[in-house]
């Protein structure tokens, strides 16, 4: 009979269930932080529709304008791009997302010596419909996936 390893998937990488990493806890921004993990950095964008960017290169300022955050999304072989005032943010070009400031959002999505800096010009409570839209989305989801998966809570038994 073979050996069977199980990996535990933690933030930090593929780890044999027998080796975890001492430092295990998920972080928990609240207003400002560092956001790694590229599906974290959707949710945080994904809260953007009209904003003013900049764009910077070393340090130098390269292009400032205002535009509409029309798609974000993770593929390892499409481009971010800004054209027309529309946005179309790819979260694997950019190493991180640094949260500056929480009303009005401000943000910055790093790659090596790029930033490209988003300010919210709307306040998402300005517009509710939206906000509601996107909960129930959420709590669609979230029904969806319990009714998919075989779950035994312990009152069953």
């Amino acid at each position: 009979m073979g050996l069977i390893l199980v990996y535990c998937f933690l933030s930090k990488g593929l780890y044999p269930m027998t080796e975890e990493p001492e430092d295990k806890q998920i972080p928990c921004i609240v207003g400002k932080g560092v956001v790694m993990s590229k599906k974290d950095m959707m949710r945080v964008l994904k809260g953007f529709d009209h904003v003013l960017f900049t764009d910077t290169m070393d340090g130098d300022v390269q292009i400032e304008d205002e535009a509409y955050v029309v798609e974000v999304f993770c593929n390892p072989i499409e481009s971010t791009i800004v054209f027309n005032r529309r946005m179309h943010i790819n979260v694997e070009n950019f190493e991180y997302l640094r949260i500056i400031q929480n009303l009005p959002g401000i943000v910055e999505l790093i790659e090596g010596h790029r930033t490209l800096r988003l300010e919210a010009v709307v306040d998402p409570f300005s517009n509710k419909d939206i906000l509601m839209t996107e909960v129930l989305e959420n709590r669609a989801r979230i029904e969806a996936f319990y009714e998919d998966e075989d779950i035994i809570f312990d009152d069953d038994f």
